[in-house]
């Protein structure tokens, strides 16, 4: 299974009330949890840093142990004109696919954390929504936990 993560409002609350990556640990419990995830990053942070610089600000202070299950940053898919006319796209779910195609595991299983739910397909599957006024809490990891030792692959 993989697991394409996005920072903002997931590892912290969008407002930022808090610090940034706050919420690491709830990822940390999920990750030992399902030891057969790996990890991808969706962020748009993975414009501005490296994925070895974003490895570091994730494990770092207790999730060191957890460096090698993240294997990479998704594509960045240039935006047309347009689309900032028509509102959001599904541009997200097309960089996670596109991921996965460019690195042979079109055949895996995939679920992917963001707060927001229009650069996905409507009722996708593949989103778990998690409230970007709070970011990642105790009920989604529980829920989480629960939805990735399903899934077997």
């Amino acid at each position: 299974m993989i697991l394409f993560i996005d920072f903002d409002g997931v590892l912290h609350p969008i407002q930022r009330s808090e610090p940034d990556f706050c919420r690491l640990e709830l990822l940390w419990e999920i990750l030992r949890a399902c030891p057969n995830v790996e990890v991808v990053f969706s962020t748009s942070w993975r414009e501005i840093y490296t994925t070895q610089e974003l490895v570091m600000r994730v494990t770092k202070g207790g999730g060191e142990n957890l460096t090698h299950r993240i294997i990479g940053s998704n594509p960045s898919t240039p935006r047309a004109r347009s689309t900032y006319v028509a509102g959001a796209q599904p541009t997200r779910h097309v960089e996670c696919e596109r991921w996965l195609a460019e690195n042979g595991q079109q055949h895996r299983a995939w679920l992917a954390l963001d707060d927001i739910p229009e650069i996905f397909p409507p009722s996708s599957p593949t989103l778990y929504l998690v409230n970007g006024r709070t970011g990642l809490t105790e009920v989604d990891v529980e829920k989480l936990i629960d939805k990735l030792t399903q899934v077997r692959k």
